[in-house]
């Protein structure tokens, strides 16, 4: 557990992915979505965040030399800001944001670009969980039924939709624990899917706490449409 003192917070937003999944030549994390870049939505929000001091965003390179479109991201409060060139994974482009935090932070929140509308209350709980176990992540009880098939899509399991959740970011951990759970996996990050999943594999635990279903990943065309809906 750490020390009873104030905490510094540490924020990465991985924002280097090429959004595959939408149709267009911009990537999802620039395109617009009430009147301002989807990322900035997820900016303004942990700029805004009580005990946030530095932001490490992973960007691809191309991006990385366009000032005129990262240029809004300078913080309005006054908190340090680096523009990371992020990797060929997801999980390169954190572990290398990881790297540059200096100071080492206490508590280092991991957050999708695409989620726009993270929630205050359960941002705040899952620091407060990070603190006390090492890790916390936002996560949502999954509603359909999950079926497990085989390579010929043949059902092989009904799974237990009761003691599953469907995680959503920010991802919290104390930055220390983080970092060595990073190093051990260094050559393998290809393989992991989330940070909860590195820092599980390194030993550490990691608590859910319940996120909110507007938290939703802009993913698909009609997850613009939502979020727009949500803004109005």
């Amino acid at each position: 557990m750490l020390p009873s003192k104030p905490l510094s917070l540490a924020v990465i937003i991985a924002a280097a992915g090429s959004g595959k999944r939408l149709p267009g030549s911009v990537p999802k994390q620039w395109r617009l979505l009430g009147g301002i870049p989807l990322l900035a939505h997820s900016f303004r929000f942990f700029d805004a965040f009580p005990g946030v001091q530095q932001f490490a965003i992973a960007l691809d390179a191309q991006t990385l030399a366009m000032s005129e479109r990262t240029g809004f991201l300078v913080s309005a409060h006054g908190v340090n800001v680096r523009l990371v060139e992020g990797g060929g994974e997801r999980q390169e482009s954190v572990w290398k944001a990881l790297e540059t935090l200096d100071p080492a932070p206490d508590i280092v929140l991991i957050h999708d670009a695409a989620r726009p509308f993270p929630p205050v209350d359960g941002v705040q709980l899952a620091i407060e969980m990070a603190v006390r176990e090492g890790g916390a992540i936002l996560a949502r009880p999954v509603t359909e039924t999950i079926k497990r098939v085989n390579g010929n899509g043949l059902i092989i399991e009904t799974l237990d939709r009761s003691v599953l959740r469907a995680a959503q970011t920010p991802q919290v951990f104390q930055y220390g624990a983080l970092m060595r759970a990073y190093e051990k996996f260094v050559g393998q990050l290809a393989q992991f899917t989330d940070d909860a999943v590195i820092f599980e594999a390194a030993g550490g635990k990691v608590l859910v706490v319940n996120g909110s279903e507007n938290n939703f990943k802009v993913t698909h065309p009609e997850d613009f449409e939502r979020a727009e809906n949500l803004l109005k």
